[in-house]
């Protein structure tokens, strides 16, 4: 420290002088580590059964009270972190390979349904087909059968009106 440390009119040193009389210039030590757990003086502290319950919650003291030590069981905590991450991969490739197979069912059933929906129209197709066909043919066979009678009703005696025909005429 400075010696000369100039005095105000109180008598009191000026704090901006005291600081810059304060030196810092040991060397630089770490802090000596603390575990308030292992403190005697907190021990009837932590021993109460609330403070017990929260350090059980918290993962700092087993159920008998002891104290975990979680550099010891860092090891096995990083075991369950993987066994935890392998389940999660699991479960996302087991709902990815569900979900496709989801997919290719509906797929499968969207083109069954189109295939059925082709076919009945198809079934349709030919029916209305038929259906025409035996129209068509009922009104030429009916078409036939009024231009056989039209005939027979023009020559009643049933005889045709042709030239060179063998039939009878109504001329004598």
């Amino acid at each position: 420290m400075s010696a000369h440390i100039r005095v105000t009119r109180q008598g009191k040193a000026g704090s901006s002088e005291r600081e810059r009389g304060f030196s810092l210039s040991s060397a630089p030590a770490p802090l000596p580590s603390y575990d308030s757990l292992r403190d005697g003086n907190l021990r009837q502290y932590f021993e109460t059964s609330s403070v017990q319950r929260l350090l059980q919650k918290g993962g700092w003291v087993d159920k008998g009270g002891r104290i975990v030590d979680l550099d010891k069981f860092k090891g096995k905590l990083n075991i369950i972190e993987q066994e935890f991450k392998y389940a999660e991969k699991t479960e996302f490739w087991r709902l990815k390979e569900e979900e496709e197979m989801r997919r290719a069912i509906q797929m499968k059933r969207e083109r069954a349904l189109m295939e059925a929906k082709r076919r009945d129209r198809a079934r349709r197709i030919k029916e209305e087909n038929s259906i025409r066909k035996s129209l068509i043919s009922a009104v030429r066979n009916q078409a036939a059968h009024d231009i056989a009678k039209t005939s027979v009703d023009l020559h009643p005696e049933g005889g045709y009106d042709s030239v060179g025909g063998g039939g009878q005429s109504g001329r004598g």
